[in-house]
């Protein structure tokens, strides 16, 4: 084993932690501008009595545009990180146990209902004028968490901690949490 001088290995040690930096510096600022950060994907509900757990086949849910409308591309019901506009007077069900949701828009429409089956966390509701009401199943909880908003290129901004969009909640049993 040859022997390296302290001064060498140190050296050594500085000139890979400034290119692990450097490659590390790049790819934040790479997912930056790409929009992977800080900007919420979004869907838009296509039918009554959609779910969470609607996969794209079941056609409940479409890729939303920078408008704020359907495209008309079947898509998954909404995952973790994502915002969702109600596209109709709609009942929709939160049946993914802990799934984060950026934003619900409920502007154009009358929605009918967000029912709350598993643990739903959501960081803004907005709205153009109507509220959305909001039964949470007993035993499950909503948390509203106040944090990510949403840009505009979803059809709609949502500032951080904003619940104008908020209706009545219905607590369905005694351990029923808000």
């Amino acid at each position: 084993m040859a022997n390296i001088s302290p001064k060498l290995f140190q050296k050594a040690i500085q000139q890979g932690l400034k290119a692990a930096l450097f490659t590390t510096s790049t790819a934040a600022i790479m997912l930056s501008s790409s929009g992977a950060l800080g900007v919420a994907a979004g869907v838009v509900s296509n039918n009554n009595n959609a779910a969470f757990s609607d996969l794209a086949a079941a056609n409940n849910w479409n890729d939303i545009t920078a408008e704020g409308i359907a495209n008309g591309t079947p898509v998954d019901g909404p995952q973790n990180g994502m915002a969702f506009t109600y596209g109709g007077d709609h009942t929709i069900t939160a049946d993914e146990a802990g799934r984060i949701i950026t934003a619900i828009n409920v502007a154009g429409t009358t929605p009918v209902g967000l029912n709350i089956t598993q643990n739903t966390v959501v960081g803004s509701i907005v709205t153009g004028g109507n509220l959305l009401p909001v039964t949470i199943t007993a035993g499950k909880s909503l948390t509203l968490n106040g944090t990510n908003a949403v840009a505009a290129n979803h059809g709609f901004d949502a500032p951080a901690d904003n619940y104008t969009g908020l209706g009545n909640i219905t607590l369905g049993g005694a351990n029923a949490a808000l």
